[in-house]
């Protein structure tokens, strides 16, 4: 690991210029690592801290569920990323070490951002101080069990004592090591404070605080890695590393025990009890281990679940073990007597193992078959239509040649660590005319690596992409990803990678021959796919397209300085500047942002967002977020903070929006509360805040009341039900919408006096849809629709988009040559929805495959601009993007609509046959019996908002 601090350096010299605007870096979010899980601590309360490559400290409770993140100055590659975190005794302090900031090799080492270590405020996630000592990247960071002392290690080869009650002053230095030092653990004997540390020398050493001196050191066969304590006083010390075994010492240092592993062990802990020894691994077979200290560490039970390497683990409880890592950087919770798993929680996105390219289209994989990034492709994403597909033929996609006339490329073994391909061999007629050797600081070795005309390409770790000329000198860096590359393919000029990270990026080549001094080439899009089918591409600059919720899991990291905690906000907050679909297809086809920009601003006027400048408010509750209680109401407490003045203060409970007129403020200061009138059962309220920039994150707050209502109210349903089959002109004629818009609105009819107290329906069809008589309907719904209601718009018929972007339905005398004019703009469907006091549901079929061609047909900036409005709004569409929703004479509707009424009418839907149709069950039923009438072809998206718990449409 020494030589790991040059990683930096020279992505730094060379590209520092990429985070500089702003401070701000554009991050995935998937709601779980993206990177491998370097370290885990258990709080007092059994919640998980986990963190590692991703640059992220992720805090979960018990049950798996995600509380907060804590963030902190990050750079480039591998910059900021944490291998080690601690919380101290009093869960006051949480204390961060790794690779965490730039190192610019123009600094006294000491002074270098990488080699620090950041003091947090644990409760508030605040940085508290950050220490300046070690001239090395930290590996380890431990406290002693009363608090006084934290311990950390670096590849500097020494072990730092801190004093924190003096405020982390340095006590002293232990320099008895002569390679990275990797642990350190703080035991008492005797009233006495003693070290023991372990190194990449071999050696375990014990350090006495009140001599200052090592008294006793024991030798190995390896390299050593991780250590752990049983107890404050040592009477068990375990230590492990690069041989398949792990040491027992006592508290004196004596050799008690060799436990023989299958694996190479990495990660230990003893249980509260210190009955148990659990141990990770890095390498396969992947199993972690749990040890039986009272029978002389005899195998207890083997966890297999991982399918890779698991190195940070720990105890929940004495029954209890969590382990982390895997492809999908999970996190598992389990039985530790049972080996049942409990929970496991990971992110939306995986770890690409393969990439293919073919003219617009973009193939990847998350599963692993073959190695040198040659595994079979599973999606495709054509970045011209934005439609997402499953991978027939794997052949069809281009991928990378090892081939080029004479030439091959071929490794062998080298390097620091020996690694078997560390060692590029460019061969001509099969004698080797150069090599190019990977070290530590250049990504390691070669994982993947191919020809683009006579330039070699070649990929490893840290994000390292390296563009080599025949002779093996280093042409261009491709700077961008931050883990392990697997696989990376050409076709043209265009280069496609896929990485550890999850993202899929995508490089211009042709810039090699127009390299500036910086010798560094960016990628010109990025791209994420999710497991759950949400995807997002974005550029440089923050400019994005995405599908209806794939923006959520892409934003902007913004560095606020290495002394002070980093914020984190999604790019949905600047949808309306940065979703930009235009800008993101035409970056595909020139290859360049800046041209792009010039091409979209002669339609639609491009703005930039400085968001480092230009913040949302933020949202603090001071209230509790999980409330049980038998009364009928609520306070909630909460502030809101921002440089800028508040324009609204946005208030959802149950998915209906409460009058932000009967907020009370507290005191004159920013402190504000809310009485909510709770529902018997579940109760969620959601709060967000907008300045003239953004929104702000919601807070939720989740309430039950115990108590059940005397007699159950029944709300009236409102229905505008809009469909067009016939129009003025002919030529646009569907075939079944009409009829859909009828049905709707009879299935709901037969809900009169069972579920709702009325339902009263307004129902315009063919003629009787005209813009005028559509924009009445909304009105209609405006004025009648009070907060006890519930409202259902359903809207079936073509929908286009005009040539900036703006989202029409086209009623019954719509013109395509005249939208504006004729056709009803979607921002007049948005602002009713966004506005209703009441539960509202939108259900939209406005993408058939008609007879309409040469325009434009993309609902998903509709759907989005409701969704991003922060109503608590429930809109349910037959298709997004660009695909079609499908109709059959056969079905006697659309396919969307035909699952719906079955669902509904016939009670399909109520899968745990209550008697009931939930919300959530009719979108499970829709969305399964669509993709069956249609062959997959057609994909229904519903998007439920996170302030809206489940509720009924319908009964029996």
């Amino acid at each position: 690991m020494k030589n790991q601090i040059f990683i930096l350096l020279i992505l730094n010299m060379l590209a520092s210029s990429l985070i500089s605007a702003g401070e701000t870096t554009l991050k995935l979010d998937t709601k779980g690592h993206t990177g491998l899980i370097r370290d885990i601590v258990i709080t007092k309360d059994k919640d998980i801290l986990t963190a590692g490559d991703d640059k992220t400290i992720r805090i979960w409770d018990r049950s798996g569920v995600e509380k907060r993140k804590i963030l902190g100055q990050i750079d480039i590659g591998a910059a900021g990323s944490i291998y080690t975190i601690a919380l101290s005794e009093d869960e006051k302090y949480l204390a961060v070490g790794g690779y965490l900031g730039k190192y610019t090799g123009t600094k006294a080492r000491v002074d270098e951002e990488s080699h620090w270590i950041r003091i947090h405020d644990y409760s508030t996630g605040k940085l508290h101080k950050v220490l300046k000592s070690h001239t090395n990247i930290i590996n380890d960071l431990s406290f002693s069990d009363d608090g006084k002392y934290m311990i950390s290690a670096s590849a500097d080869d020494s072990v730092k004592i801190w004093n924190v009650n003096d405020d982390f002053s340095l006590e002293d230095t232990i320099t008895f090591h002569s390679k990275d030092a990797y642990g350190g653990r703080v035991i008492k004997k005797n009233g006495k404070y003693y070290v023991v540390t372990v190194s990449y020398d071999n050696k375990i050493a014990l350090y006495d605080m009140q001599n200052r001196k090592v008294i006793k050191s024991q030798s190995s066969d390896y390299q050593l890695k991780s250590l752990a304590v049983s107890n404050p006083f040592g009477d068990q010390i375990a230590t492990c590393g690069k041989g398949k075994e792990i040491l027992i010492y006592d508290s004196d240092l004596n050799f008690v025990k060799k436990i023989k592993s299958e694996t190479i062990p990495e990660g230990l802990a003893f249980s509260k009890d210190e009955k148990m020894l659990i141990s990770g691994t890095s390498n396969s077979p992947n199993i972690v281990n749990i040890y039986n200290v009272n029978d002389n560490y005899s195998l207890k039970s083997t966890f297999k679940e991982h399918k890779n390497v698991s190195i940070a683990v720990g105890f929940l409880d004495n029954n209890t073990a969590v382990s982390t890592g895997g492809i999908k950087s999970e996190v598992v919770i389990w039985d530790v007597n049972t080996l049942k798993v409990n929970k496991k929680v990971y992110g939306v996105g995986g770890k690409i193992w393969g990439v293919g390219i073919s003219g617009d289209n973009i193939a990847w994989t998350h599963k692993w078959t073959r190695s040198n990034g040659l595994s079979e492709l599973q999606k495709s994403i054509n970045l011209k239509t934005f439609n997402i597909s499953n991978v027939k033929q794997t052949s069809y996609f281009s991928r990378i040649s090892t081939i080029n006339g004479n030439y091959t490329l071929m490794t062998s073994a080298g390097g620091d660590y020996g690694k078997n391909d560390a060692i590029l061999n460019i061969q001509k007629d099969g004698q080797t005319k150069a090599k190019i050797t990977r070290m530590s600081y250049d990504g390691y070795h070669h994982s993947c690596y191919g020809w683009y005309k006579d330039y070699v390409i070649s990929a490893g770790s840290g994000g390292h992409i390296k563009v080599y000329s025949k002779s093996g000198t280093e042409i261009a860096s491709l700077v961008g990803h931050s883990g392990e590359v697997w696989s990376i393919a050409v076709d043209g000029d265009r280069l496609v990678s896929g990485n550890d990270d999850q993202t899929i990026k995508v490089w211009d080549l042709s810039r090699l021959s127009n390299l500036d001094s910086s010798k560094v080439i960016s990628p010109m899009l990025s791209i994420f796919a999710g497991t759950d089918d949400e995807w997002v591409v974005w550029s440089k600059s923050g400019y994005f397209n995405s599908s209806v919720g794939g923006d959520k899991y892409v934003g902007y990291h913004i560095n606020q300085g290495p002394n002070n905690q980093a914020r984190y906000v999604g790019s949905d907050k600047y949808f309306d500047t940065l979703f930009r679909p235009d800008i993101i297809a035409s970056i595909w086809q020139t290859g360049s942002e800046e041209k792009a920009i010039a091409f979209a601003s002669r339609t639609k006027k491009v703005k930039s967002v400085n968001v480092a400048k230009s913040l949302p408010p933020v949202v603090n509750l001071l209230s509790s977020s999980n409330i049980k209680t038998s009364k009928n109401s609520i306070e909630v407490k909460f502030s809101v903070s921002s440089k800028e003045d508040i324009k609204e203060i946005i208030i959802i409970h149950n998915g209906e929006r409460i009058n932000a007129r009967g907020l009370k403020k507290k005191d004159n200061k920013d402190f504000k509360s809310v009485i909510i009138e709770l529902d018997s059962g579940e109760n969620i309220v959601s709060i967000k805040a907008t300045n003239k920039f953004a929104m702000s994150d919601e807070v939720l707050v989740y309430a039950t009341k115990t108590t059940q209502a005397k007699s159950i109210y029944k709300p009236t349903l409102y229905m505008l039900s809009i469909g067009v089959s016939k129009y003025k002109n002919s030529e646009y004629n569907l075939g079944v919408a009409d009829k859909d818009a009828e049905s709707m609105v009879k299935i709901f009819k037969a809900q009169k006096g069972k579920i709702y107290k009325d339902v009263v329906a307004k129902i315009l069809v063919n003629s009787d849809a005209s813009s005028d008589n559509i924009l009445d309907g909304l009105d209609w719904i405006d004025k009648e629709a009070t907060s006890k209601d519930v409202v259902i718009v359903f809207i079936a018929g073509h929908g286009v988009n005009d040539d900036k972007g703006t989202y029409y339905f086209l009623s019954h005398d719509a013109n395509l040559e005249s939208l504006r004019r004729s056709a009803v703009k979607w921002t007049e469907i948005q602002d009713t929805m966004s506005n209703l006091p009441s539960k509202v549901i939108l259900i939209a079929d406005t993408c058939h495959s008609g007879n309409i061609t040469g325009t434009r047909r993309d609902i998903t900036s509709a759907i989005k601009s409701i969704v991003n409005s922060g109503s608590g709004s429930v809109i349910m569409t037959a298709t997004t993007g660009s695909g079609y929703s499908y109709e059959k004479t056969e079905w006697g509707h659309g396919a969307f609509t035909k699952s719906f009424i079955d669902g509904l009418g016939d009670m399909k839907a109520d899968y745990d046959s209550d008697g009931t149709v939930t919300i959530k069950e009719i979108d499970l039923y829709v969305t399964s019996r669509v993709k069956e009438l249609t062959k997959g072809k057609q994909k229904p998206t519903t998007i439920i908002p996170s302030s809206v718990p489940d509720f009924a449409i319908g009964v029996r």
